[in-house]
Protein backbone atom coordinates (compact mmCIF):
# COMPACT_ATOMS: atom_id res chain seq x y z
CA UNK A 1 0.00 0.00 0.00
CA UNK A 2 1.32 3.35 -0.95
CA UNK A 3 1.66 5.53 2.39
CA UNK A 4 2.30 8.61 1.13
CA UNK A 5 1.40 10.79 -1.81
CA UNK A 6 3.11 14.03 -2.64
CA UNK A 7 1.67 16.71 -5.19
CA UNK A 8 3.82 19.94 -5.42
CA UNK A 9 1.55 22.76 -6.18
CA UNK A 10 1.54 24.22 -9.79
CA UNK A 11 -0.33 27.19 -9.28
CA UNK A 12 1.77 28.21 -5.82
CA UNK A 13 2.76 32.02 -5.28
CA UNK A 14 5.01 33.49 -3.74
CA UNK A 15 4.10 37.43 -4.54
CA UNK A 16 2.34 40.23 -2.38
CA UNK A 17 -1.25 38.68 -0.81
CA UNK A 18 -4.34 39.73 -3.03
CA UNK A 19 -7.48 41.42 -1.83
CA UNK A 20 -9.57 38.52 -2.47
CA UNK A 21 -7.25 36.51 -0.14
CA UNK A 22 -7.89 39.33 2.56
CA UNK A 23 -11.07 39.18 2.49
CA UNK A 24 -10.44 35.47 4.29
CA UNK A 25 -8.19 35.92 6.54
CA UNK A 26 -5.85 38.98 6.73
CA UNK A 27 -3.42 40.13 9.33
CA UNK A 28 -5.44 42.69 10.00
CA UNK A 29 -8.44 40.24 10.38
CA UNK A 30 -6.28 38.03 12.83
CA UNK A 31 -5.45 41.08 14.81
CA UNK A 32 -9.17 41.58 15.47
CA UNK A 33 -9.82 38.59 16.67
CA UNK A 34 -7.07 38.53 19.14
CA UNK A 35 -8.00 41.73 20.28
CA UNK A 36 -11.97 40.21 21.38
CA UNK A 37 -10.65 36.98 22.26
CA UNK A 38 -7.81 38.27 24.76
CA UNK A 39 -10.77 39.63 26.76
CA UNK A 40 -12.22 36.39 27.41
CA UNK A 41 -11.43 34.25 31.03
CA UNK A 42 -9.31 31.80 29.78
CA UNK A 43 -7.54 33.07 27.30
CA UNK A 44 -3.83 32.71 27.07
CA UNK A 45 -0.95 32.23 24.30
CA UNK A 46 -0.65 28.84 23.83
CA UNK A 47 2.97 27.44 24.10
CA UNK A 48 5.54 26.81 21.10
CA UNK A 49 7.58 23.69 21.77
CA UNK A 50 10.95 22.36 21.02
CA UNK A 51 11.59 19.22 20.05
CA UNK A 52 14.97 18.54 19.47
CA UNK A 53 14.72 14.96 19.42
CA UNK A 54 12.49 14.63 17.45
CA UNK A 55 14.40 17.05 14.97
CA UNK A 56 17.73 15.18 15.27
CA UNK A 57 16.11 11.91 14.15
CA UNK A 58 14.68 13.35 11.26
CA UNK A 59 17.60 15.47 10.38
CA UNK A 60 16.59 18.80 9.90
CA UNK A 61 17.66 21.72 12.24
CA UNK A 62 14.85 22.09 14.48
CA UNK A 63 11.50 21.07 15.16
CA UNK A 64 8.83 23.48 17.15
CA UNK A 65 5.00 22.61 17.67
CA UNK A 66 2.76 24.94 18.48
CA UNK A 67 0.51 22.99 21.25
CA UNK A 68 -3.20 23.66 21.09
CA UNK A 69 -4.62 20.93 23.44
CA UNK A 70 -5.39 23.68 26.28
CA UNK A 71 -7.45 26.09 24.15
CA UNK A 72 -10.19 27.56 26.55
CA UNK A 73 -10.42 24.72 28.29
CA UNK A 74 -12.08 22.80 25.31
CA UNK A 75 -8.54 21.47 24.27
CA UNK A 76 -8.64 22.47 20.77
CA UNK A 77 -7.31 25.01 18.27
CA UNK A 78 -11.12 25.13 17.08
CA UNK A 79 -11.86 27.41 20.24
CA UNK A 80 -10.50 30.33 18.63
CA UNK A 81 -12.92 30.02 16.08
CA UNK A 82 -16.69 29.10 16.07
CA UNK A 83 -17.18 30.93 19.09
CA UNK A 84 -15.36 34.41 17.55
CA UNK A 85 -17.92 33.82 14.86
CA UNK A 86 -20.57 33.07 16.79
CA UNK A 87 -19.96 36.82 18.56
CA UNK A 88 -19.60 38.49 15.31
CA UNK A 89 -23.06 36.85 13.73
CA UNK A 90 -24.94 37.60 16.65
CA UNK A 91 -23.91 41.09 16.93
CA UNK A 92 -24.70 41.65 13.26
CA UNK A 93 -28.52 40.26 13.88
CA UNK A 94 -29.80 40.81 17.21
CA UNK A 95 -29.32 44.37 16.58
CA UNK A 96 -32.10 43.43 14.21
CA UNK A 97 -34.28 43.15 17.02
CA UNK A 98 -35.23 39.01 17.50
CA UNK A 99 -33.94 36.37 19.73
CA UNK A 100 -31.12 34.57 17.66
CA UNK A 101 -30.33 30.31 18.16
CA UNK A 102 -26.85 29.19 16.63
CA UNK A 103 -26.25 25.99 14.73
CA UNK A 104 -23.74 24.47 13.38
CA UNK A 105 -22.46 20.85 11.55
CA UNK A 106 -19.58 19.41 13.31
CA UNK A 107 -18.19 15.46 14.65
CA UNK A 108 -16.87 17.28 17.67
CA UNK A 109 -14.27 20.12 17.78
CA UNK A 110 -16.20 22.99 16.06
CA UNK A 111 -19.46 22.14 17.81
CA UNK A 112 -18.04 22.72 21.35
CA UNK A 113 -16.85 26.09 19.86
CA UNK A 114 -20.38 27.21 19.16
CA UNK A 115 -21.84 25.92 22.00
CA UNK A 116 -18.98 27.63 24.21
CA UNK A 117 -20.01 31.15 22.22
CA UNK A 118 -24.50 30.21 22.83
CA UNK A 119 -23.59 29.86 26.59
CA UNK A 120 -21.08 33.09 26.53
CA UNK A 121 -23.96 34.82 24.56
CA UNK A 122 -27.14 33.47 26.62
CA UNK A 123 -28.21 32.31 23.15
CA UNK A 124 -30.04 29.02 22.10
CA UNK A 125 -27.91 26.44 20.53
CA UNK A 126 -28.96 23.61 18.30
CA UNK A 127 -25.89 21.27 17.03
CA UNK A 128 -26.40 18.48 14.04
CA UNK A 129 -24.00 15.66 14.34
CA UNK A 130 -23.22 12.47 12.02
CA UNK A 131 -24.37 8.85 12.99
CA UNK A 132 -20.49 8.06 13.97
CA UNK A 133 -19.55 11.37 15.80
CA UNK A 134 -18.29 10.36 19.26
CA UNK A 135 -20.75 10.22 22.50
CA UNK A 136 -18.09 11.72 24.80
CA UNK A 137 -18.55 14.90 22.29
CA UNK A 138 -22.01 14.78 22.35
CA UNK A 139 -21.94 14.96 25.95
CA UNK A 140 -19.40 17.68 25.64
CA UNK A 141 -21.50 19.86 23.98
CA UNK A 142 -24.42 18.74 25.73
CA UNK A 143 -22.52 19.82 28.82
CA UNK A 144 -22.22 23.23 27.19
CA UNK A 145 -26.25 24.06 27.08
CA UNK A 146 -26.48 22.93 23.40
CA UNK A 147 -29.43 20.78 21.85
CA UNK A 148 -27.49 18.03 19.63
CA UNK A 149 -29.25 16.03 17.09
CA UNK A 150 -27.57 13.11 15.38
CA UNK A 151 -28.42 12.81 11.28
CA UNK A 152 -27.90 10.01 9.03
CA UNK A 153 -23.87 9.59 7.12
CA UNK A 154 -20.78 11.06 7.33
CA UNK A 155 -20.04 15.27 8.31
CA UNK A 156 -20.66 16.15 4.58
CA UNK A 157 -24.23 15.36 5.46
CA UNK A 158 -24.32 17.16 8.43
CA UNK A 159 -23.37 19.91 7.19
CA UNK A 160 -26.14 19.92 4.12
CA UNK A 161 -28.78 19.00 6.79
CA UNK A 162 -27.90 21.66 9.11
CA UNK A 163 -27.76 24.41 6.21
CA UNK A 164 -31.09 23.18 5.15
CA UNK A 165 -32.43 23.26 8.92
CA UNK A 166 -31.10 26.75 9.51
CA UNK A 167 -32.60 28.65 6.38
CA UNK A 168 -36.13 26.95 6.90
CA UNK A 169 -35.62 28.46 11.11
CA UNK A 170 -34.27 31.21 10.24
CA UNK A 171 -31.53 29.97 12.39
CA UNK A 172 -27.80 31.72 12.81
CA UNK A 173 -25.49 29.22 10.92
CA UNK A 174 -22.17 28.87 12.26
CA UNK A 175 -20.33 26.85 9.72
CA UNK A 176 -16.33 26.13 9.16
CA UNK A 177 -17.41 25.56 5.56
CA UNK A 178 -18.69 26.62 2.95
CA UNK A 179 -19.61 26.18 -0.86
CA UNK A 180 -19.82 29.98 -1.16
CA UNK A 181 -16.36 31.77 -1.61
CA UNK A 182 -18.40 35.21 -0.07
CA UNK A 183 -19.48 33.16 2.63
CA UNK A 184 -18.62 35.71 5.84
CA UNK A 185 -19.22 33.32 9.03
CA UNK A 186 -16.51 30.81 7.75
CA UNK A 187 -14.18 33.48 6.80
CA UNK A 188 -14.38 34.44 10.54
CA UNK A 189 -14.33 31.66 11.75
CA UNK A 190 -11.07 31.28 9.71
CA UNK A 191 -10.05 34.64 11.36
CA UNK A 192 -10.31 33.30 14.65
CA UNK A 193 -7.91 30.66 13.57
CA UNK A 194 -5.25 33.49 12.24
CA UNK A 195 -4.95 34.19 16.04
CA UNK A 196 -2.74 31.40 16.16
CA UNK A 197 -0.18 32.68 13.36
CA UNK A 198 0.02 36.16 15.19
CA UNK A 199 1.47 34.58 18.58
CA UNK A 200 3.69 32.70 16.45
CA UNK A 201 5.10 35.48 15.08
CA UNK A 202 5.49 37.10 18.23
CA UNK A 203 6.55 34.02 19.87
CA UNK A 204 9.44 33.75 17.12
CA UNK A 205 10.23 37.67 17.14
CA UNK A 206 10.17 37.45 12.78
CA UNK A 207 12.44 34.60 13.04
CA UNK A 208 9.93 32.00 10.80
CA UNK A 209 10.50 28.49 10.22
CA UNK A 210 11.21 27.32 6.76
CA UNK A 211 8.46 24.39 6.02
CA UNK A 212 5.31 24.71 7.83
CA UNK A 213 2.77 21.21 7.97
CA UNK A 214 -0.69 21.65 8.13
CA UNK A 215 -3.39 19.35 8.33
CA UNK A 216 -6.70 19.75 6.67
CA UNK A 217 -10.34 18.94 6.67
CA UNK A 218 -12.08 21.48 4.78
CA UNK A 219 -9.08 23.68 5.13
CA UNK A 220 -9.50 26.63 7.52
CA UNK A 221 -6.15 25.55 9.94
CA UNK A 222 -4.36 25.41 6.92
CA UNK A 223 -5.61 28.68 4.83
CA UNK A 224 -5.46 30.93 8.17
CA UNK A 225 -1.41 30.15 9.25
CA UNK A 226 -0.58 30.00 5.41
CA UNK A 227 -2.21 33.16 4.71
CA UNK A 228 -0.78 35.11 7.48
CA UNK A 229 2.56 33.79 6.90
CA UNK A 230 2.06 34.79 3.33
CA UNK A 231 1.08 38.31 4.18
CA UNK A 232 3.56 38.77 6.93
CA UNK A 233 6.37 37.47 5.07
CA UNK A 234 5.98 37.04 0.84
CA UNK A 235 8.78 35.91 -0.54
CA UNK A 236 10.12 35.06 2.59
CA UNK A 237 7.41 32.67 3.77
CA UNK A 238 7.55 29.03 4.88
CA UNK A 239 6.94 26.21 2.48
CA UNK A 240 3.07 25.73 3.63
CA UNK A 241 2.75 21.89 3.35
CA UNK A 242 -1.44 20.29 3.72
CA UNK A 243 -1.50 17.29 5.21
CA UNK A 244 -4.51 14.77 4.88
CA UNK A 245 -5.87 11.27 5.39
CA UNK A 246 -5.72 9.48 2.33
CA UNK A 247 -9.44 8.43 2.16
CA UNK A 248 -10.40 11.89 2.75
CA UNK A 249 -8.15 14.22 0.90
CA UNK A 250 -10.62 16.66 -0.41
CA UNK A 251 -7.97 19.81 -0.42
CA UNK A 252 -5.75 17.96 -2.14
CA UNK A 253 -8.17 16.66 -5.17
CA UNK A 254 -8.94 20.44 -5.72
CA UNK A 255 -5.50 20.98 -6.21
CA UNK A 256 -5.35 18.36 -8.60
CA UNK A 257 -8.83 19.71 -10.95
CA UNK A 258 -7.24 23.57 -10.35
CA UNK A 259 -10.53 24.03 -8.59
CA UNK A 260 -13.70 22.90 -6.37
CA UNK A 261 -14.26 19.33 -6.17
CA UNK A 262 -15.50 16.61 -3.58
CA UNK A 263 -14.27 12.92 -2.41
CA UNK A 264 -16.15 10.54 -2.10
CA UNK A 265 -16.64 7.09 -0.26
CA UNK A 266 -17.62 6.72 3.19
CA UNK A 267 -14.06 9.04 4.29
CA UNK A 268 -13.51 6.18 7.04
CA UNK A 269 -10.12 6.98 8.88
CA UNK A 270 -9.16 7.30 12.31
CA UNK A 271 -8.15 11.31 11.75
CA UNK A 272 -11.67 11.47 12.29
CA UNK A 273 -11.32 15.54 12.89
CA UNK A 274 -10.26 15.13 9.03
CA UNK A 275 -12.90 13.20 7.48
CA UNK A 276 -14.24 15.52 5.26
CA UNK A 277 -15.35 15.40 1.70
CA UNK A 278 -15.22 18.73 0.36
CA UNK A 279 -12.90 21.41 0.98
CA UNK A 280 -14.24 24.92 2.32
CA UNK A 281 -14.33 27.76 -0.69
CA UNK A 282 -13.37 30.91 1.34
CA UNK A 283 -10.26 28.36 2.70
CA UNK A 284 -9.28 27.46 -0.86
CA UNK A 285 -9.13 31.12 -2.23
CA UNK A 286 -5.62 31.33 0.22
CA UNK A 287 -4.88 27.53 -0.20
CA UNK A 288 -4.48 26.79 -4.43
CA UNK A 289 -1.36 29.57 -4.28
CA UNK A 290 -0.36 30.01 -0.85
CA UNK A 291 -0.24 25.73 0.03
CA UNK A 292 3.12 24.58 -1.49
CA UNK A 293 2.57 21.14 -1.34
CA UNK A 294 -0.29 18.39 -0.85
CA UNK A 295 0.40 15.54 0.97
CA UNK A 296 -2.17 12.59 1.69
CA UNK A 297 -1.16 10.28 4.70
CA UNK A 298 -1.97 6.55 5.98
CA UNK A 299 -3.75 5.99 9.49
CA UNK A 300 -0.63 4.30 10.47
CA UNK A 301 0.96 7.15 9.94
CA UNK A 302 -0.82 9.36 12.11
CA UNK A 303 -1.15 6.46 14.51
CA UNK A 304 2.89 6.32 14.22
CA UNK A 305 3.35 9.93 14.73
CA UNK A 306 0.82 9.82 18.08
CA UNK A 307 3.31 7.71 19.37
CA UNK A 308 6.37 9.92 18.84
CA UNK A 309 4.96 12.62 20.58
CA UNK A 310 3.59 10.16 23.97
CA UNK A 311 7.01 8.76 24.13
CA UNK A 312 9.02 12.09 23.57
CA UNK A 313 11.73 13.08 26.31
CA UNK A 314 11.76 16.46 24.39
CA UNK A 315 8.28 17.46 26.77
CA UNK A 316 8.41 16.69 30.33
CA UNK A 317 4.86 14.76 30.34
CA UNK A 318 4.83 14.21 26.84
CA UNK A 319 2.02 15.54 24.64
CA UNK A 320 -0.73 13.71 24.16
CA UNK A 321 -3.00 13.89 21.27
CA UNK A 322 -4.98 11.85 18.50
CA UNK A 323 -4.35 10.96 14.88
CA UNK A 324 -6.13 13.87 13.91
CA UNK A 325 -4.37 16.28 16.38
CA UNK A 326 -0.75 14.51 15.38
CA UNK A 327 -1.36 14.72 11.16
CA UNK A 328 0.75 17.60 10.71
CA UNK A 329 4.11 16.39 12.31
CA UNK A 330 3.15 12.65 11.01
CA UNK A 331 3.55 14.35 7.19
CA UNK A 332 6.78 15.84 8.61
CA UNK A 333 7.79 12.39 9.31
CA UNK A 334 6.96 10.67 6.29
CA UNK A 335 8.40 14.06 4.24
CA UNK A 336 11.64 14.06 5.78
CA UNK A 337 12.22 10.31 5.99
CA UNK A 338 11.47 9.50 1.83
CA UNK A 339 14.17 11.16 0.08
CA UNK A 340 12.59 12.35 -2.61
CA UNK A 341 9.76 14.09 -0.89
CA UNK A 342 12.78 15.99 0.88
CA UNK A 343 14.37 17.26 -2.23
CA UNK A 344 10.82 18.25 -3.82
CA UNK A 345 10.15 20.13 -0.47
CA UNK A 346 13.76 21.22 0.02
CA UNK A 347 13.76 19.68 3.57
CA UNK A 348 17.78 19.93 5.03
CA UNK A 349 19.94 19.03 8.27
CA UNK A 350 19.00 22.87 8.71
CA UNK A 351 15.91 23.14 7.86
CA UNK A 352 13.19 24.68 10.75
CA UNK A 353 9.84 22.65 10.63
CA UNK A 354 6.93 23.67 12.64
CA UNK A 355 3.82 21.80 13.13
CA UNK A 356 0.46 21.92 15.14
CA UNK A 357 -0.86 19.76 17.78
CA UNK A 358 -4.75 20.67 17.31
CA UNK A 359 -6.13 18.64 19.85
CA UNK A 360 -5.68 16.56 23.10
CA UNK A 361 -6.06 13.23 23.52
CA UNK A 362 -8.17 14.01 26.71
CA UNK A 363 -10.80 15.44 24.59
CA UNK A 364 -12.56 12.71 21.57
CA UNK A 365 -12.01 14.34 18.36
CA UNK A 366 -14.03 15.97 16.27
CA UNK A 367 -14.62 17.51 12.54
CA UNK A 368 -13.75 19.91 9.51
CA UNK A 369 -9.91 21.41 10.16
Amino acid sequence: MIRVRLIVNADVRRDAYTVDEAKVISLGSASRALKELSTWPGYAVSPLRELPGMAHRLGIGSLICKDETLRFGLGSFKALGGAYAAGLALNRHTSAGYAATLCCATDGNHGESVAYGARRYGCRCVIFVHQHAPASKVTAMRALGAEVIRVAGNYDDSVRHARRVAAEQGWLLISDTSDLVSDAVAAEVTQGYGVMALEILEQLDGHLPTHVFLQAGVGGLAAAIAGCFAESAAAARPRAIVVEPQAAACVMQNAIVHGPSHVAGDLATNMAMLSCGEASAPAWVVLRHRADAFMSISDDDADDAVAWLANSTDVPGSIKTTPSGAAGLAGAIAACRDPTSAARLELAEDSRVLIFVTESADRATGNGE
